[in-house]
């Protein structure tokens, strides 16, 4: 049944469970920035990463791996996973002390961009093209006149 938005009952559980994601990790990485803590703050902020992507391919709909007629979505739950993995990885100069002179935004910031590249580069890997029709459908004739 849809709501006033046009919301199924998926739909509208997947963007709550979004939401509720979308503060954990914006609270994670916030503490961990303030506290230093750079392996968190890399996951954390890597995953918030995935997860915007997830809102602004699917506004929020899509939580788990699903099949549409143009290719795989990952959904949200992969996003923060793939976006996590690749902050820790955009971050791993800074963890294994090789770079020093770097800020906390500077990390998040990397963290960031990776977490969106990740996901949208294995997504785009998992589209397929949607053939395009070579002519456009005919228009129905104009009325006769006088009707």
């Amino acid at each position: 049944m849809a709501n006033g938005l046009g919301l199924d009952s998926q739909a509208k559980a997947a963007l709550i469970v979004n939401g509720v994601a979308l503060i954990v990790l914006i609270l994670l990485a916030w503490l961990s920035a303030s506290k230093g803590w750079l392996l968190l703050l890399g996951g954390s902020i890597g995953g918030l990463g995935g997860l915007v992507h997830e809102f602004a391919q699917s506004k929020g709909k899509i939580v788990f791996i699903q099949k549409y007629e143009d290719g795989v979505y990952l959904g949200s739950l992969a996003g923060m996973f793939l976006g996590a993995v690749a902050g820790l990885l955009a971050i791993r100069g800074f963890v294994t002390g090789n770079l020093t002179d770097a800020s906390m935004t500077q990390i998040s910031y990397e963290g960031l961009l990776a977490g969106l590249a990740l996901k949208g580069v294995a997504e785009a890997a998992g589209g397929t093209v949607v053939p395009v029709p070579q002519h456009p459908p005919a228009l129905p004739p104009p009325p006769p006149p006088g009707s």
